[in-house]
């Protein structure tokens, strides 16, 4: 249980276990009779912070969520930027946050308890995952590790007997799929690297793991930060910060009988940072039942290859294989339908929205839109999760699939390959009938042309 440590924001998703023990195999030695401790949520010392659905202001003030409508639990949102989160005035506040605790003391290091959580309102990891890197401060290794692995071990010559993990002065670490063997676990572990939003579910928007850090300072005094931290999604990369130690983080026994509170407690704080050449992997077309049909821009995401020469300028460099996306005149992996229904009257207008896998081999588990609309908030109905972001940031929804019912998106030919809700909204009469910007797992879709100002659909 974990119950009282800073938070930039709700913080509800499981941490890591620390296990107390001495030497090599302290993440699995509990000869001293410790028991495991195992986080919890709840609790007399529970900060205001660690409250579901809650968030802090920048001076540390608590605010409390609004009761969100789990009946119906829809919305559609969007966010028009494709800067970072520090630049996003619709989520100024959108970051993930690794926090670094130091359980217990070896012969020659530490064991650190990391947990990584994600307080980003729209934008989730998905897979193959995170990859988290830094950079030792002197010569330190990792011993071992429980609930993720380094990619590379690296040179470890030196090391003729018990040979560490990783001997990299740089090494970077991932998670491990759900089907790891159990010894390899530990509680908040093993999701293959996929980060939701809290939205979606608290507990799946962290992840957790531990390492025994070898040749590192054994105190307070000589242990050493690691510093040039980097996290890396397949949506492109963070810029992180430089560590803060802060205070330390308390854990409780399930019992509710043991407290301990951590030797040593850095935060790094890191926020979404576009890549160079972006473009969009998703894209949106209009239709209606009368009869109107704006497709996705061409080369909306990419050319096919054989319409290389009249769209804009590519690479220069020749595909070789089939591409995983099935050709279109947009080529884009995701695409969404936005369609006016005829059963729309007066100020209300009903909406079928679909969600179409297009790649050959991708499986999305989880998806999360977020649509900026004129009638935002003004929801009447719906048959999916969402939830309105506050006034201040402006007209938008987030929404979300159901499980067993519209939550993930299978390879295309897998037979579950889109997905479909319909919302209503309801407002003045006029010429709102479609979405402003839509934003598919954080990512701002390609818009087509949106119809003439005055125009009856």
């Amino acid at each position: 249980m974990v119950v009282d440590r800073p938070s930039l924001a709700t913080d509800k998703g499981r941490r890591p276990s620390p296990t107390l023990g001495k030497g090599r195999n302290a993440l699995t030695n509990q000869s001293e009779g410790v028991q495991a401790l195992t986080p919890r949520v709840d609790g007399p010392l529970l900060r205001a912070s660690e409250v579901e659905g809650g968030s802090t202001t920048s001076e540390g003030e608590w605010r409390r969520p609004p009761a969100p409508c789990y009946r119906c639990l829809l919305s559609f949102t969007a966010i028009f930027t494709g800067a970072g989160a520090s630049d996003d005035p619709l989520d100024p506040t959108g970051n993930i946050t690794v926090w670094w605790d130091v359980v217990s003391w070896t012969p020659d290091g530490y064991v650190a308890s990391v947990n990584i959580t994600n307080y980003q309102r729209y934008r989730m990891v998905t897979e193959p995952g995170w990859r988290l890197g830094w950079t030792w401060a002197r010569k330190e290794v990792i011993r071992s590790a429980v609930g993720a692995r380094p990619m590379r071990r690296g040179d470890c010559s030196k090391h003729e007997r018990d040979v560490p993990a990783s001997c990299m002065r740089s090494p970077t670490v991932v998670d491990l799929m759900a089907e790891a063997p159990l010894k390899d676990k530990i509680d908040g572990c093993c999701k293959g690297g996929v980060l939701l939003t809290k939205l979606q579910d608290a507990r799946k928007s962290t992840a957790g793991f531990r390492i025994a850090v070898g040749n590192a300072g054994t105190t307070n005094a000589t242990v050493q930060i690691p510093k040039n931290y980097t996290l890396v999604t397949p949506g492109g990369e963070y810029s992180c910060s430089s560590p803060k130690i802060v205070r330390p983080t308390l854990f409780v026994s399930p019992d509710l009988r043991m407290a301990t509170l951590a030797f040593m407690t850095w935060q790094v704080v890191c926020r979404y940072s576009p890549p160079r050449g972006y473009k969009p992997p998703c894209c949106v077309s209009l239709s209606s039942d009368q009869g109107m049909k704006i497709p996705c821009a061409t080369c909306a995401c990419k050319c096919k290859p054989s319409d290389a020469r009249s769209c804009a300028p590519s690479s220069g460099k020749s595909e070789r294989g089939r591409s995983p996306v099935q050709r279109t005149n947009h080529m884009c992996p995701i695409s969404i339908n936005w369609h006016l229904l005829s059963k729309s009257e007066g100020s209300v207008r009903w909406f079928e929205v679909s969600i179409s896998n297009l790649n050959h081999h991708a499986n999305y588990t989880d998806w999360i839109l977020m649509i900026q609309h004129p009638a935002a908030q003004k929801l009447a109905r719906a048959n999916t999760n969402y939830w309105s972001l506050p006034p201040k940031l402006g007209s938008m929804d987030v929404l979300w699939g159901i499980e067993h019912y519209n939550r993930g998106l299978g390879p295309l030919g897998s037979g579950h390959s889109t997905a479909k809700f319909k919302i209503s909204y309801k407002g003045s009469s006029g010429n709102w009938n479609f979405s402003s910007n839509v934003f598919f797992n954080g990512d701002r879709c390609a818009n087509p042309p949106l119809p003439q100002q005055g125009s009856s659909t």
